[in-house]
């Protein structure tokens, strides 16, 4: 926690994501509606996972390749790797802030990494490489969703054109909404350089 909130002070920014929400980011839902599924928390309402599927699934979000969806694989029935997690919620549920981490293959690699920590010194200190054998640390800002998120955008099914610029009386018969100019822009320029 104090490297995430550091994080966020230098960069200033809130301590914690603003978008750390179901309704509010796709990576957010799918990180726990997968760790719901597989037993890990408790599983999201089935209508609450239904309508909230839905509605990512159709903005231009979402993962277009399975490679950028969240996940967890492992084998012999064991949970070993989660890959491209929101850090909020791997934080929330297993005390780090990463994107992605990976369980211990086996006991000798586990034993070897204890003897290590014990070794130098780390017995009884918070690592975690007690539980796990590498994770991918994360601060939100860096989420590649982020960036993306702070950028209002239209839904994907939405085709209205936002009126930037009325007739309306006034000292020279028009006004500009700039929010709505600068909102267009910044879409424009994430659509040719993002």
């Amino acid at each position: 926690m104090d490297w995430y909130i550091s994080r966020s002070h230098d960069k200033k920014l809130a301590p914690r994501c603003p978008y750390a929400n179901v309704h509010r980011c796709p990576r957010y839902y799918q990180s726990y509606a997968i760790l719901g599924e597989s037993g890990i928390t408790t599983a999201l309402a089935p209508e609450l996972d239904a309508a909230l599927f839905a509605k990512w699934k159709n903005t231009d979000l979402w993962p277009a390749v399975d490679e950028h969806a969240t996940s967890i694989s492992g084998s012999d029935g064991k949970k070993n790797q989660f890959s491209n997690f929101c850090p909020e919620v791997v934080f929330d549920t297993f005390g780090l802030f990463a994107s992605s981490l990976c369980r211990y293959s086996n006991e000798i690699d586990r034993e070897a990494t204890e003897s290590w920590l014990v070794g130098h010194g780390r017995a009884f200190a918070k690592d975690w490489r007690w539980d796990w054998a590498s994770l991918n640390p994360m601060h939100y800002s860096e989420c590649p969703l982020y960036s993306q998120l702070t950028v209002s955008r239209p839904a994907a099914t939405s085709t209205a054109r936002e009126e930037v610029i009325s007739l309306k009386p006034g000292a020279f018969g028009f006004s500009v909404d700039l929010k709505k100019l600068i909102s267009r822009f910044s879409r424009w320029w994430l659509s040719r350089h993002g």
